[in-house]
């Protein structure tokens, strides 16, 4: 009888365990109370009463929704922003109750009137997550960083990620310098607030990195030690902390093995140029000129510009001296000022007699004939006379 009894009690619990389960699936505490009393019979066994109970306790556990955890919460982002035109690497975003993973879960910028920019999520714990955020030609400014577990809980940190534009580079002086020296480089453009490093490079000698001594949003300084550097030119790059790089600037790396121009002129006092640059007053010897084609340019206010290109040889000098022609001034011719004198024209009124008509009588045709003939005629009296 005892064998019996305890064989009810077994399929009891058997049933009470799957009406337990029946009644986490589909809500139904009249199940439940079916554990306990069934068909009428008084109580189970105090031993599979309480196996019941812990049935109840060990399936709720394994059944808890996941809601029941604690929300996220971010607490930093690493680095907070980045440049339009290119995907930024390895942004992790620390927090906790992170329950995201590569494919469950969200991360997301998010801005008022812009399409969200979905992450991909490469490395997650529960406290720290690490992602990639495709940016190309978002709105630039303040992004809200949002985080998504797969219970749809979030954590949001408002204003979290920075959108820049993107690093530009459009000038850069000075353009060269010469090796075993060292100087201040200024490069001008945009997106430079943040730049982390800058250098030159050249494939076929190491990078030489500048010490940065000052940037804003549009400029940056650094200073360059040439010494022991290859002469050649070499591209001006600079790299911000997420990694992007801009190498859109040249620069050359000339010879310390430099040679001399000396400029003089007539009259002297004229201004020289090297290369549209200031050097001096002639007479002047301008040193340290790298060896190549330079252009001088002399100039004296009341002559005319000078200029010439020349080649200069490492350790020799050479001699420029010239003759400036004057500019001729030309000549203004003024008009008299004087008042001009006006002549009053007086008109007589005496009658002034009209000549009378000559008459002309032409000469007779006949004269010169007449004349002729006579002279002969005598000519020939004469003859017979004597």
């Amino acid at each position: 009888m005892q064998g019996l009894e305890e064989k009810i009690a077994r399929s009891q619990v058997y049933q009470c365990f799957n009406q337990i389960h029946k009644w986490i699936l589909y809500g139904s505490p009249a199940k439940f109370l079916h554990c306990v009393i069934t068909d009428g019979s008084t109580t189970m066994k105090k031993r599979f009463f309480l196996l019941c109970i812990m049935g109840i306790f060990l399936v709720l556990s394994g059944t808890v929704p996941v809601s029941a955890l604690d929300p996220p919460g971010i607490s930093s982002v690493t680095p907070a922003y980045g440049y339009n035109g290119a995907s930024v690497r390895g942004v992790v975003i620390n927090g906790t109750g992170f329950n995201v993973t590569s494919s469950l879960g969200k991360v997301r910028l998010m801005m008022d009137g812009e399409s969200n920019i979905s992450a991909t999520v490469t490395a997650y714990t529960n406290t720290s997550l690490t992602c990639t955020f495709p940016i190309s030609g978002e709105t630039a400014g303040e992004w809200d960083v949002v985080v998504v577990n797969r219970d749809l809980q979030e954590a949001v940190l408002y204003g979290g990620f920075t959108i820049k534009n993107a690093i530009t580079l459009t000038s850069l002086s000075p353009t060269s310098a010469q090796t075993n020296s060292s100087g201040i480089v200024t490069v001008v453009g945009t997106g430079l607030a943040d730049i982390e490093s800058m250098y030159l490079y050249n494939a076929d000698y190491d990078n030489i990195t500048a010490d940065i001594t000052s940037q804003t949003s549009t400029k940056i300084m650094g200073v360059f030690d040439l010494d022991n550097t290859n002469a050649d030119s070499y591209d001006l790059c600079v790299v911000d902390p997420v990694g992007t790089i801009e190498c859109d600037l040249q620069f050359a790396i000339v010879t310390d093995q430099t040679g001399s121009i000396e400029v003089a002129s007539s009259p002297s006092g004229a201004k020289i140029y090297l290369d549209s640059e200031y050097v001096g007053i002639t007479p002047y010897t301008v040193d340290g000129v790298s060896p190549g084609y330079h252009t001088i340019l002399i100039s004296k206010t009341g002559y005319g510009d000078w200029s010439e290109r020349v080649i200069v040889k490492s350790g020799t000098t050479i001699s420029v001296n010239t003759d400036l022609d004057a500019v001729q001034t030309a000549v203004a011719t003024s008009l008299p000022t004087g008042t001009p004198t006006t002549t009053l024209q007086k008109t007589s009124t005496r009658k002034v007699p009209t000549p009378w008509p000559t008459t002309t009588t032409p000469a007779s045709p006949l004269d010169t004939p007449v004349v002729l003939g006579a002279i002969a005629l005598g000519f020939v009296v004469l003859s017979r006379k004597y």
